[in-house]
Protein backbone atom coordinates (compact mmCIF):
# COMPACT_ATOMS: atom_id res chain seq x y z
CA UNK A 1 0.00 0.00 0.00
CA UNK A 2 3.08 2.16 0.31
CA UNK A 3 3.41 2.16 -3.13
CA UNK A 4 0.31 3.89 -3.63
CA UNK A 5 0.79 6.83 -1.44
CA UNK A 6 -0.55 5.39 2.24
CA UNK A 7 1.00 6.04 5.38
CA UNK A 8 1.12 2.88 7.81
CA UNK A 9 -0.47 3.50 10.74
CA UNK A 10 -0.08 -0.11 12.76
CA UNK A 11 0.56 -3.49 12.23
CA UNK A 12 0.12 -6.50 14.08
CA UNK A 13 0.59 -9.94 13.63
CA UNK A 14 -2.69 -10.18 11.53
CA UNK A 15 -3.26 -7.32 9.77
CA UNK A 16 -1.51 -3.59 8.80
CA UNK A 17 -3.68 -0.52 8.93
CA UNK A 18 -3.07 2.24 6.44
CA UNK A 19 -4.37 6.30 5.95
CA UNK A 20 -4.22 8.12 2.74
CA UNK A 21 -5.48 11.57 4.02
CA UNK A 22 -5.71 12.98 0.99
CA UNK A 23 -7.68 10.63 -0.56
CA UNK A 24 -9.80 10.27 2.58
CA UNK A 25 -8.89 6.49 2.51
CA UNK A 26 -8.34 4.50 5.40
CA UNK A 27 -7.49 0.68 4.78
CA UNK A 28 -6.73 -2.95 6.21
CA UNK A 29 -4.76 -5.37 4.92
CA UNK A 30 -5.46 -8.99 6.58
CA UNK A 31 -1.92 -10.81 6.94
CA UNK A 32 -3.20 -13.89 7.83
CA UNK A 33 -5.27 -17.04 6.69
CA UNK A 34 -7.52 -16.41 9.95
CA UNK A 35 -8.02 -13.93 12.24
CA UNK A 36 -9.07 -14.77 15.67
CA UNK A 37 -12.53 -12.43 16.67
CA UNK A 38 -11.26 -11.03 19.39
CA UNK A 39 -8.19 -9.85 17.07
CA UNK A 40 -10.52 -9.22 14.56
CA UNK A 41 -12.44 -6.54 16.86
CA UNK A 42 -9.06 -5.51 18.40
CA UNK A 43 -7.87 -4.19 14.46
CA UNK A 44 -11.10 -2.96 13.92
CA UNK A 45 -11.45 -0.91 17.07
CA UNK A 46 -7.76 0.43 16.14
CA UNK A 47 -8.96 2.01 12.71
CA UNK A 48 -12.33 3.39 14.17
CA UNK A 49 -10.30 5.09 16.48
CA UNK A 50 -8.11 6.80 13.73
CA UNK A 51 -11.50 7.19 11.68
CA UNK A 52 -12.95 8.96 14.79
CA UNK A 53 -9.87 11.51 15.00
CA UNK A 54 -9.70 11.88 11.05
CA UNK A 55 -11.70 12.90 7.67
CA UNK A 56 -12.12 9.52 6.09
CA UNK A 57 -14.94 8.68 3.41
CA UNK A 58 -13.62 5.50 1.98
CA UNK A 59 -12.66 2.10 3.27
CA UNK A 60 -10.58 -0.36 1.72
CA UNK A 61 -10.75 -3.79 3.17
CA UNK A 62 -7.98 -6.28 1.83
CA UNK A 63 -9.02 -9.61 2.95
CA UNK A 64 -7.45 -11.43 0.08
CA UNK A 65 -4.72 -13.82 2.31
CA UNK A 66 -7.92 -15.17 4.39
CA UNK A 67 -8.04 -18.97 3.74
CA UNK A 68 -11.35 -18.77 6.37
CA UNK A 69 -14.92 -16.87 6.23
CA UNK A 70 -15.38 -16.72 10.05
CA UNK A 71 -19.26 -15.23 9.85
CA UNK A 72 -19.53 -14.37 13.24
CA UNK A 73 -16.44 -11.60 12.60
CA UNK A 74 -17.88 -10.78 9.51
CA UNK A 75 -21.60 -10.33 10.78
CA UNK A 76 -19.88 -8.12 13.84
CA UNK A 77 -18.06 -5.85 11.11
CA UNK A 78 -20.83 -5.31 8.89
CA UNK A 79 -23.92 -4.75 11.31
CA UNK A 80 -22.43 -3.05 14.33
CA UNK A 81 -18.80 -1.41 12.89
CA UNK A 82 -19.79 -0.33 9.81
CA UNK A 83 -23.10 0.91 11.39
CA UNK A 84 -20.88 3.33 13.91
CA UNK A 85 -18.88 4.72 11.13
CA UNK A 86 -21.57 6.05 8.75
CA UNK A 87 -21.69 8.19 11.30
CA UNK A 88 -18.18 9.57 10.99
CA UNK A 89 -18.06 10.12 7.40
CA UNK A 90 -17.13 6.49 6.29
CA UNK A 91 -19.53 5.59 3.89
CA UNK A 92 -17.68 3.51 1.04
CA UNK A 93 -16.51 0.24 1.49
CA UNK A 94 -14.84 -1.38 -1.50
CA UNK A 95 -13.46 -4.84 -0.65
CA UNK A 96 -10.58 -7.31 -2.07
CA UNK A 97 -11.68 -11.20 -1.64
CA UNK A 98 -9.37 -14.44 -2.09
CA UNK A 99 -9.29 -15.63 -5.42
CA UNK A 100 -11.38 -18.80 -3.91
CA UNK A 101 -14.74 -19.63 -5.41
CA UNK A 102 -15.76 -20.46 -1.88
CA UNK A 103 -14.63 -17.95 -0.15
CA UNK A 104 -16.96 -15.79 -2.41
CA UNK A 105 -19.52 -17.92 -1.97
CA UNK A 106 -19.68 -17.82 1.60
CA UNK A 107 -19.58 -14.33 1.50
CA UNK A 108 -22.44 -13.95 -0.61
CA UNK A 109 -24.56 -16.55 1.02
CA UNK A 110 -23.66 -14.32 4.89
CA UNK A 111 -24.47 -11.10 2.81
CA UNK A 112 -28.39 -11.57 1.59
CA UNK A 113 -30.07 -12.06 4.90
CA UNK A 114 -27.81 -9.39 6.67
CA UNK A 115 -28.22 -6.86 4.32
CA UNK A 116 -32.18 -7.93 4.49
CA UNK A 117 -32.08 -6.98 8.05
CA UNK A 118 -29.89 -3.98 8.42
CA UNK A 119 -32.26 -0.74 8.56
CA UNK A 120 -33.04 0.63 4.63
CA UNK A 121 -31.84 4.71 5.87
CA UNK A 122 -28.38 3.17 6.96
CA UNK A 123 -28.12 0.99 3.71
CA UNK A 124 -28.91 3.81 1.67
CA UNK A 125 -25.93 5.50 2.87
CA UNK A 126 -23.23 3.13 2.14
CA UNK A 127 -21.37 1.99 -1.14
CA UNK A 128 -20.09 -1.33 -1.11
CA UNK A 129 -18.27 -2.64 -3.87
CA UNK A 130 -15.78 -5.51 -4.42
CA UNK A 131 -12.24 -5.36 -6.84
CA UNK A 132 -9.83 -7.57 -7.82
CA UNK A 133 -6.92 -5.56 -6.48
CA UNK A 134 -6.05 -3.27 -3.82
CA UNK A 135 -5.44 -0.77 -6.84
CA UNK A 136 -8.40 -1.07 -8.42
CA UNK A 137 -10.26 -0.31 -4.92
CA UNK A 138 -8.01 2.71 -4.17
CA UNK A 139 -8.58 4.23 -7.44
CA UNK A 140 -12.46 4.13 -7.32
CA UNK A 141 -13.71 6.84 -6.40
Amino acid sequence: MEQLGFEQIFVNEYATGYIHTDKKTIACAINKDYVPITRFKEIFEMLADEIKSGDYSKFVFDKSKLRTFHQPSMKWYFTEWKTEMIHHGVTKHFKVLPELDYFKRAVEAARKPLLAKYPKELLAQLRIEYFESVEEAVKAE
